[in-house]
């Protein structure tokens, strides 16, 4: 019974976190595409970005970064660093609910017949499962466990 309220509540989790994924997907898409052209302009760019030419472009600087290399630094614009960290934000939501996921999926190996039963009594869980679907197998789940709790 312990086995199945662990796997459950992880399980919930992983699909909290990835319905907060899919809820911010479009921002990451977004950013990511920035960093992208950001990082694919900076490479093909030999020149290095003056505050003259920030003032032309509209773009703000937080300054330089010196590079491994000696003499070289480039300038990040303060943008950047914002869009970097969103991004890793809201990409941690799948890393999050991949890794849980997983670790219930190991739990869940170990009491398979109640999972196997749960699956073909409502449907099998998966990641990409909704929210409804989550609620029908707890239900389910948890209406067995109290049958079996009361039966002496």
């Amino acid at each position: 019974m312990l086995g199945y309220v662990s796997v459950h509540s992880m399980r919930c989790q992983s699909l909290l976190h990835m319905a907060m994924f899919r809820y911010k997907k479009d921002a990451a898409m977004k950013y990511s595409r920035i960093l992208n052209d950001h990082f694919k302009s900076s490479s093909r760019s030999t020149q290095l970005h003056s505050p003259c030419a920030a003032k032309s472009t509209g773009m703000t600087y937080a300054g330089s970064y010196s590079g491994n290399s000696i003499g070289s630094s480039v300038t990040v614009p303060y943008n950047i660093p914002n869009i970097t960290s969103a991004c890793i934000s809201i990409t941690s939501y799948i890393l999050y609910a991949c890794d849980i996921w997983e670790k219930a999926n190991a739990l869940a190996r170990k009491n398979t017949e109640i999972f196997a039963e749960l699956s073909t009594a409502t449907c099998a869980l998966a990641l990409n499962s909704s929210m409804t679907e989550e609620v029908r197998y707890a239900r389910q789940g948890l209406q067995w466990l109290r049958r079996e709790a009361s039966t002496p």
